[in-house]
């Protein structure tokens, strides 16, 4: 095949883009990385307990297995979905392997440069933020996984069935039990900051 320039794969499917990933074209990987690296960094952060170096790092594995496994990808199925299923399993691997979890955020960030109205601001949102964080760090690593990929990511519960290994159904029940729980302990906010 010919040199492709970028404009000419750029309107491609991203399982159009897996093809030509495994024909060894690198623009139609460039293209793979720009739809996804972000994403895929915020659902790998959060999934790390807010580690951005553990993230990049992941990150860039999820992309060298797509390199490394282009030729294992299934073009009748999704690549995002394909994707995440990496990402996911990466982190799985490393929460087993990993025998301490890591505290949420260490403090508040510092403040002299803001007005008070931002100051209490921030200091609101940081505050929620810290307790949503607290709150979902308590759930089991599947149930966060779950809802980080549901809410975050955007997934559709087919999606999600898929990448978690588990029926639709119960990703439904899960997903409703789940805020369930969320909202009442963030009612109760019970939870030591």
């Amino acid at each position: 095949m010919g040199f492709f320039k970028r404009k000419d794969i750029s309107s491609y499917s991203d399982e159009q883009l897996m093809q030509e990933i495994e024909r060894g074209h690198s623009a139609a990987f460039g293209f793979l990385y720009e739809r996804y690296s972000e994403k895929l960094y915020r659902y790998l952060f959060r999934l790390l307990n807010n580690d951005r170096e553990r993230a990049e790092d992941f990150l860039q594995e999820v992309f060298l297995k797509v390199l490394n496994s282009a030729d294992s990808f299934d073009a009748t199925k999704s690549a995002s979905t394909w994707l995440y299923t990496i990402a996911t399993n990466l982190c799985r691997n490393e929460w087993r392997n990993t025998s301490n979890r890591q505290r949420l955020m260490k403090t508040f960030e510092p403040w002299e440069h803001h007005s008070p109205k931002t100051i209490n601001e921030k200091i609101d949102e940081q505050y929620r933020n810290k307790l949503l964080d607290a709150v979902m760090n308590e759930l089991e690593y599947e149930d966060r996984e779950i809802l980080q990929l549901r809410f975050q990511q955007e997934l559709s519960i087919r999606e999600i069935a898929i990448i978690a290994s588990l029926p639709e159904g119960t990703v439904k029940s899960r997903i409703f039990y789940l805020l369930k729980k969320l909202a009442k302990q963030l009612k109760s906010n019970s939870i030591e900051l």
